[in-house]
């Protein structure tokens, strides 16, 4: 549970007009807990999210736990690692990055719980966002981002770094969610994907290139009448 005094830190931030916010105030907030928006206060706010994710990291092991796993990249992995992997911290250091493993916290929960949870949709997507904000980007795969699209919303790719971004992963990211062509990055946008998308919600025709949409309209009113 957080004190008074953390709930205020989080209140006040949320609060706060962007241009308020820099990176310091940033790493607070998410030394605070539960900073799962931390990529949008830091798009709004144009501070690096690599600054923030540098400063909670240098600040300790229990500080890194808070961390939204999208902000644990390989490199910053790499940066922790080369800090506390070694001497006294060596220990609790592997404590702390196996419980950020998806594996980890996909076995958490047997299947007769799971089986129990998809009664209530709400606690079910709840369950499946804590696994994704807690799990570390660094060991993500097309199979675990495939999955949590699945359990959640297309629109996580928006959080998902972009080297880790495959035709697979944003192909799963469109069928769910049509409009989450916007975050596919452009030499992705291919005409099979971009077609995808549009099937999924025509709205997203305005995220596709110009220069495929007259086929990507001719492929979607074929899969629509049968053709």
């Amino acid at each position: 549970m957080l004190d008074e005094n953390l709930k205020d830190l989080v209140a006040r931030v949320r609060s706060l007009p962007p241009a308020t916010l820099d990176a310091r105030l940033l790493a607070e907030y998410v030394r605070a807990g539960g900073a799962y928006d931390l990529f949008e206060l830091c798009k709004k706010s144009e501070i690096s999210l690599r600054q923030v994710t540098l400063l909670v990291v240098a600040s300790g092991l229990d500080d890194i736990d808070s961390l939204p796993g999208y902000a644990v990249t390989s490199d910053i992995f790499e940066i922790a690692e080369n800090i506390y992997s070694l001497g006294e911290t060596r220990r609790q250091w592997q404590h702390v990055r196996n419980r950020h493993k998806p594996d980890f916290l996909e076995s958490q929960k047997p299947r007769e719980s799971l089986r129990v949870l998809s009664a209530d949709a709400v606690a079910l997507r709840k369950h499946f966002a804590g696994i994704y904000f807690k799990s570390w980007a660094a060991y993500w795969d097309d199979g675990f981002l495939c999955r949590m699209i699945d359990r959640l919303d297309g629109g996580l790719i928006s959080t998902v770094p972009e080297e880790l971004l495959s035709d697979r992963v944003c192909f799963a990211a469109v069928a769910k969610t049509g409009m989450a062509l916007r975050f596919v990055p452009e030499q992705l946008r291919s005409l099979v994907i971009c077609a995808r998308a549009v099937e999924s919600d025509p709205a997203a025709i305005a995220f596709t290139p110009s220069r495929l949409r007259a086929e990507i309209r001719r492929l979607v009113d074929d899969a629509v009448n049968g053709r």
